[in-house]
């Protein structure tokens, strides 16, 4: 029993330590999930809700429109393919794209571009209770398959990311993203320890 109280007032020391966080962007980094879209289905058709990181977060759509595409390749002010194998995701005209996980996030990030005719869209990050945490810009360069990466760590848990474009319409594509969620509850304890250790030295 003491035991357990002890565990839960660690983890509840490093849940406050993680509440003072910032959002930081990052370079690029391998996540514990890793998507592509390489296996996720249906493929050609616009649909406003897919499974990603092998079934353990999920993307919808933002506003109105036809939804999300897993595609080959997209023309319009430009042409897009994918970064690395057979695919990419982007959202239609005027739809943005939420990114949500089972597991809160501590680092997130991708390859992006746009077949637009401007750069730039943005990520807003939310933690568990919907609570804004920030933004950061997403580089989301025009141009053909113009794909540059953008990431970020927390050590305030992200529960979802919502990324639009800077100009409404914008297409902004997606590839190659990476996840990487909390530690289970005994590491966070572990970290804890660790941080109430070298307080008191």
């Amino acid at each position: 029993m003491k035991r357990s109280k002890v565990i839960v007032t660690l983890v509840a020391f490093a849940a406050a330590g993680l509440a003072t966080a910032q959002i930081t962007p990052i370079p690029p980094f391998a996540g514990q999930y890793a998507e592509g879209f390489e296996t996720v289905q249906p493929r050609f058709q616009f649909l406003p809700h897919y499974d990603v990181f092998g079934g353990v977060g999920d993307i919808s759509q933002i506003g109105a429109g036809q939804g999300l595409h897993i595609t080959t390749g997209w023309s319009y002010y430009y042409v897009t393919y994918p970064r690395s194998g057979e695919v990419f995701m982007g959202p239609t005209y005027g739809v943005g794209v939420k990114w949500e996980f089972d597991v809160p996030a501590t680092r997130f990030g991708g390859y992006f571009t746009t077949n637009y005719q401007s750069s730039g869209a943005t990520a807003k990050f939310f933690d568990e209770n919907g609570r804004e945490l920030g933004q950061q810009p997403i580089k989301a360069i025009a141009g053909n398959s113009a794909w540059e990466w953008d990431g970020w760590s927390s050590s305030t848990p992200i529960k979802y990311v919502e990324i639009t474009s800077n100009y409404g319409a914008g297409h902004i594509m997606h590839d190659d993203m990476q996840y990487t969620p909390i530690p289970e509850p005994a590491s966070l304890a572990l970290l804890a320890l660790a941080g109430l250790i070298l307080r008191r030295r």
